[in-house]
């Protein structure tokens, strides 16, 4: 709800206050005070493009700020709160624009862009004028209009659950299909790269393995020369082994003399001689090896190269090689299978997409039931307002289904004809101004529930009629300020005996500068006010008297 706008700055508007209220409010005065300056200077704080053209004349810039007050359920309630701005229940939104071109936004003092603005401001505040583009004559909008009047919530989450299941499986086959040819295109090198790493045939470790004989074979004279050394020092006439030997034949003779000591010495003797008789044996097997050391080498040498081909091939390391053979029989496995999991997939997103179409079949037909209801209650209310020959209809088309989505297989379009005779044609292209007008309060009085909270204003929608075409007008803006706070620009004397509060638009001069002002008007003022509108500025007892009495037809309601 809006609460407050103050306007400093913008044209005619020095400074101006008003507190408005919940219900209907009429806004009015003679052409030229400058109630569409109050319009213009809201849609700043709405996010309108800044109109540098607006700063009154002489300073430097203007402002406008609005405050409002939100319930918790308030749809821009939980937009403030996805972009973590704090606040209670009550918002600050301020605009302001300079004369050097550049404008500056904020909410409760956090600095905003235009877009939070906007985004913001399509949750508080409707503005209709009697020429705009607005939501409820947006195509775009007709079907949420519609499911909205049907308000079959679950319906619609079947609908679209079925259609993001149908997305899913789309992506699926689209993904599969294309590894499918990407590695179709690679099955021959694919395979052969797998032939020749089955011919290698890798091991796991193998890599550091080889290296380590590798460093062993490359020293391997080196190793056979000092075992050489070795057995000489051993088996020499007076090598380890013959003094060794003669170690063990100076104890033995001591065998038979029972001492612990002689005993353990005599134990060690034997197990170092054994120890040294290993040894040699096994410094002869080593030299056995001298003669296949060459061959062998080379061998190695040669599987070397060929594992680090293979892996400089496939770009991984040697110890890899084992997986990179894995993930290739995978991949030729895929190719080879991968037929019938195309199939499978096929037929899985041929039957999300019978599903989806089923449900919104039924989904279809329940709409058009309702536009049926909608329809007969828009075409119901058009009487009333002086539109006695035209007709509301609610036209179906089935759309392509390359334009199929999660709303359903419908594209829907608000159509109407104003005269007998006359042809069915798009709402935004049928009607004059006027009729517009009263064909978008029999949609709005129908439609109310989409309405969520927001402050509704309509400018001159009552432009061009008069009488009881304007009382019946006048009775539905006063319809749907029973439940939304609605704001209204008028000329019509009948709309105006309608509002709930009345603020008057006028000119001022104040130290030779024209200024415009607003004020609350009272009940008297309210009859001067009417009467001033009925007799064309030259009021006359007769009109206070037609005055009073629209007044108290339209307060017996209250």
């Amino acid at each position: 709800m809006l609460k407050k706008i103050l306007i400093k700055n913008i044209v005619l508007i020095k400074e101006l206050n008003i507190d408005f209220k919940s219900g209907l409010s009429v806004l009015t005065g003679e052409t030229g005070t400058g109630k569409s300056i109050i319009i213009d200077s809201l849609g700043l704080i709405l996010g309108n493009r800044a109109n540098f053209k607006l700063i009154k004349s002489g300073e430097e810039k203007a402002s406008v700020t609005g405050v409002f007050k939100l319930s918790k359920n308030h749809n821009g309630f939980n937009y403030l709160t996805s972009i973590n701005i704090d606040f209670d229940d009550v918002i600050i939104i301020r605009r302001e624009i300079n004369k050097n071109g550049k404008s500056s936004s904020f909410i409760n003092d956090i600095p905003v862009s235009i877009n939070t603005l906007q985004t913001l401001g399509n949750y508080l505040v409707e503005i209709q004028g009697q020429f705009e583009s607005h939501s409820l004559l947006d195509e775009k909008t007709h079907l949420q209009l519609l499911d909205g009047f049907m308000n079959d919530d679950e319906l619609l989450i079947d609908v679209k659950n079925l259609w993001e299941d149908y997305k899913k499986n789309k992506i699926d086959l689209k993904n599969a299909t294309d590894i499918y040819h990407k590695n179709l295109d690679n099955q021959e090198w694919i395979s052969d790269s797998l032939d020749q790493l089955k011919r290698i045939n890798p091991q796991e470790n193998e890599e550091s393995d080889l290296l380590n004989k590798r460093k062993y074979l490359l020293n391997q004279d080196k190793i056979i020369s000092s075992f050489e050394n070795a057995r000489q020092i051993l088996e020499s006439d007076n090598g380890l082994y013959s003094q060794m030997s003669k170690l063990t034949s100076i104890f033995s003779k001591l065998d038979n003399i029972e001492n612990k000591e002689i005993k353990k010495l005599n134990d060690l003797i034997n197990e170092t001689s054994l120890n040294v008789d290993e040894i040699i044996s096994s410094l002869k097997k080593e030299n056995i090896q001298k003669d296949t050391a060459k061959n062998t080498l080379e061998e190695l040498e040669e599987r070397l190269y060929e594992l680090r081909k293979q892996a400089n091939k496939h770009k991984c390391k040697i110890d890899e090689l084992l997986a990179t053979e894995k993930k290739l029989e995978i991949q030729l496995d895929n190719i080879e299978n991968n037929k019938d999991k195309l199939n499978k997939l096929q037929n899985k997103l041929h039957l999300s997409l019978k599903k989806y179409e089923e449900k919104s079949a039924i989904l279809s037909n329940k709409r058009k039931e309702f536009a049926l209801l909608m329809s007969n209650k828009i075409n119901s209310e058009l009487p009333n307002l002086r539109l006695e020959d035209a007709i509301f209809n609610i036209k179906f088309d089935k759309l392509e289904e390359e334009n199929y989505n999660n709303f359903g297989i419908d594209k829907v379009i608000f159509e109407a004809k104003t005269n007998k005779g006359s042809n069915v044609g798009k709402l935004s292209e049928i009607a004059s101004g006027g009729e517009l007008s009263r064909f978008l309060l029999a949609i709005k009085v129908t439609l109310d529930y989409k309405i969520v909270e927001k402050t509704l204003i309509f400018d001159e929608v009552d432009s061009g009629i008069g009488g009881a075409t304007a009382s019946a007008v006048g009775e539905k803006l006063a319809k749907i300020g029973e439940k939304y706070q609605t704001l209204v620009v008028t000329h019509s004397p009948q709309v105006t005996a309608k509002g709930v509060n009345h603020y008057l638009i006028k000119k001022e001069t104040i130290d030779n500068d024209t200024v415009s002002a607003t004020i609350e008007l009272s009940h008297e003022e309210r009859v001067e006010e009417i009467a001033r509108m009925l007799s064309d500025n030259l009021i006359t007892n007769e009109a206070r008297l037609a005055a009073t009495k629209l007044l108290e037809k339209n307060e017996s309601r209250y």
